[in-house]
């Protein structure tokens, strides 16, 4: 069994993960949210009964973070997680004195359902595979649902892998690497982010992708770059998208297992130009040869000797100067769309929508997340400064562009 296998002894951060733990904190937290939105208010008793059932069959989840001579590692958590009323900003720091030494927090709000992950546990699949075992298990202790071909485990061996070195080859590429405009603005100097959500028909707007020849995701690139390039007047902007690796190499890991391209706009484009250019770029940076090239790379600075034996707090600094002084200066702001979630026709009448949730720090002060379901694509963009005109541009941007109606709210004033 996993279990017994991961709780006897200390788990390794995969690839990704180790870089979190270095740079962290309150004014910039590496936290996201996967959130499902229900028909009816969540009731918090149930919530945390099926919180604990899930995490008994989900032990990657159920880790603490501790910090070695030489590495961050991840170790059994022997706390039993509380999920709680939703009274905080999304997405803040997850101190893990009030998690219970868990490196995520499950909350509730009148109708919502919110898993907030320290990005060292998982990413946006990890996430959402966990939430929706939660939300399986709170919906059965109510209503009389089936399961379907829902994940309901994550005990194999497979599940914990790091798939990053699994794959890793000799061949090294390189990602684009620009240095990008940054968007400006006042601080709000609150912890956690405002979040201005935006519901649009995702046939619609399939079909408005359709007729530039693209995909959703490269639409909504280009119309979020098209926004960026109005409101800083600056170029090139870059908007950094994730890449869900685990649609090239196989691979049910529910640890950290994606990648991330830049998608690079300059200005003085027309509209048509920008979608052509993204379009272009998708396809040039997103195959198993170019992404291979570049998490290679990363995984062999890793296992270099010199960083194996080097004191974890002396590579901390390195890769906080590293995101400091290089990766914060290559990225305008980030999309990211984990795709569509998938529920069994029983579960179907209880879900309104699922939400995806990033956070926002200096200098990418204004992020987004992208979810459908059931015909409803939700963006929210979460913004860390007072100004709100990237967000009335973006929704004005869309309006004009895709002819659609779009339903917006925020937790502003909440």
């Amino acid at each position: 069994m996993l279990e017994k296998t991961i709780h006897d002894r200390w788990l390794r951060l995969d690839n990704a993960g180790k870089i979190y733990p270095a740079f962290a904190s309150k004014r910039d937290p590496a936290t996201f949210r996967v959130a499902v939105v229900l028909k009816r208010d969540v009731i918090g008793e149930c919530l945390q009964r099926a919180l604990e059932e899930t995490l008994r069959d989900f032990p990657s989840m159920d880790l603490t973070l501790r910090r070695g001579l030489f590495w961050a590692y991840l170790d059994e958590s022997h706390h039993t997680p509380k999920v709680l009323e939703e009274k905080k900003m999304p997405c803040t720091y997850i101190d893990m004195h009030h998690s219970k030494g868990h490196l995520f927090q499950v909350y509730y709000y009148n109708k919502r359902i919110s898993l907030e992950c320290f990005h060292a546990l998982t990413d946006g699949y990890g996430a959402l595979e966990f939430l929706k075992a939660i939300l399986y298990n709170y919906l059965k202790q109510i209503y009389n649902v089936d399961p379907g071909d829902l994940r309901l485990h994550g005990l194999d061996m497979g599940d914990v892998e790091d798939s990053y070195k699994k794959y890793t080859s000799d061949f090294f590429t390189s990602g684009k690497s620009v240095r990008a405009a940054h968007i400006k603005g006042t601080p709000t100097r609150l912890e956690g982010a405002f979040v201005h959500h935006g519901i649009v028909s995702a046939s619609g707007l399939k079909a408005v992708a359709k007729s530039y020849n693209t995909t959703i995701t490269v639409l909504l690139t280009a119309i979020y770059g098209k926004t960026l390039i109005h409101e800083i007047q600056k170029s090139p902007v870059v908007v950094t998208v994730p890449i869900n690796l685990r649609k090239m190499f196989p691979s049910s890991s529910l640890r950290n297992f994606s990648y991330v391209m830049n998608v690079v706009i300059e200005k003085d484009l027309s509209f048509d130009e920008i979608v052509t250019s993204v379009h272009k770029q998708f396809q040039e940076q997103v195959n198993e040869e170019s992404l291979r090239g570049q998490f290679s790379k990363n995984v062999n600075f890793e296992e270099h000797f010199i960083l194996r034996v080097m004191p974890n707090v002396v590579k901390s600094l390195i890769l906080k100067q590293v995101r400091q002084f290089k990766s914060k200066k290559i990225v305008t702001s980030i999309l990211t769309n984990p795709g569509i979630v998938k529920l069994p026709e029983s579960m179907k009448e209880h879900v309104e929508h699922f939400e995806t949730v990033l956070y926002a720090s200096k200098p990418h002060y204004i992020n987004m997340g992208v979810s459908t379901y059931d015909d409803k694509l939700v963006y929210a963009l979460s913004r860390g400064i007072e100004e709100t005109d990237i967000i009335d541009s973006f929704y004005e941007n869309m309006v004009e562009i895709t002819g659609l109606e779009i339903k917006r709210f925020s937790n502003v004033g909440d």
